[in-house]
């Protein structure tokens, strides 16, 4: 029997989009198939605990289901065993299923997977969560594989970060070489009123960088045509106030020309700041 652990109240899995997300209700299916079949002493943890503790990644990372079990280490047809002892009181039982608690899970994440899963994941677990950097950085113990990047994704990490698509942003600034752009920044006139607020602004230089999800539009209350019109409107409100704005798709998350020319513009204003001086 394959039993519920959707991210939304009251929805059954599978449920498809036709989109990136159809990648975590595949992986769903496989976790919910392989629940009776653990060892004992198995416990599903990584990508494959954080979907049934409610997390929802924007990339996957993985196509198997992930368990940890005191075992080598071990690869299998849809399935990965991670040679883990996990302690007791780090496992958790989530709708039937035995699993990593979830700080175990962040930080067995951010150990074995790139930024790119690692950033938007532990986001949103700071954000919706109430888990805080310092559980999961206990767990981060010196000298293990993978130590410096798991720390690492702890600092990119936000809980204002409004969306993964915004953690994954901040992913692509440092692989760029991109510093200073703060989330979440309220833009006012010099009189006080209120113009905007930026997803990312940079620190000193005024560079404003929005990235639009699909939920910007298509989830707007009065429709997409009414929430394309007020966008245009704040753009225009930000462009007057003398920002450059960069309005990037999801797909622009992938485009590494895009984030290329962010960083020639502040490299660009930088330099002009510094001849004034």
């Amino acid at each position: 029997m394959l039993e519920q652990f959707s991210t939304e109240q009251g929805i059954t899995f599978p449920r498809f989009h036709g989109d990136i997300r159809d990648d975590a209700e595949r992986l769903r299916l496989q976790i919910a198939c392989r629940r009776d079949s653990l060892l004992r002493g198995d416990v599903f943890s990584h990508i494959s605990a954080g979907l049934i503790h409610g997390l929802d990644p924007t990339i996957i990372g993985a196509e198997r289901v992930e368990v940890s079990r005191r075992a080598p280490t071990r690869s299998y047809p849809g399935l990965f065993v991670y040679s883990r002892a996990v302690p007791a009181d780090e496992v958790a039982l989530r709708n039937s299923y035995p699993v990593t608690s979830l700080r175990r899970t962040l930080a067995d994440i951010a150990l074995d997977h790139s930024l790119e899963v690692s950033v938007p994941l532990i986001s949103q677990a700071l954000r919706d969560h109430g888990m805080t950097r310092e559980e999961i950085r206990r767990l981060l113990m010196n000298g293990s594989r993978g130590v410096r990047r798991a720390r690492l994704a702890l600092e990119i990490s936000s809980e204002l970060f409004e969306a993964a698509s915004e953690a994954l942003c901040a992913v692509r600034f440092h692989e760029h070489g991109i510093t200073g752009m703060v989330p979440q920044v309220d833009v006012r006139t010099a009189a006080g009123a209120f113009i905007a607020r930026n997803d990312f602004q940079h620190e000193t230089l005024p560079v404003v960088v929005e990235v639009h999800g699909v939920g910007k539009y298509y989830l707007h209350p009065d429709g997409p045509d009414a929430a394309a019109k007020a966008n245009h409107q704040r753009n225009m409100n930000l462009l007057n106030a003398g920002y450059r704005v960069f309005n990037l798709t999801f797909g622009d998350l992938f485009r590494p020309k895009v984030f290329a020319e962010i960083k020639r513009c502040l490299d660009g204003m930088q330099q002009q700041q510094q001849r004034r001086h």
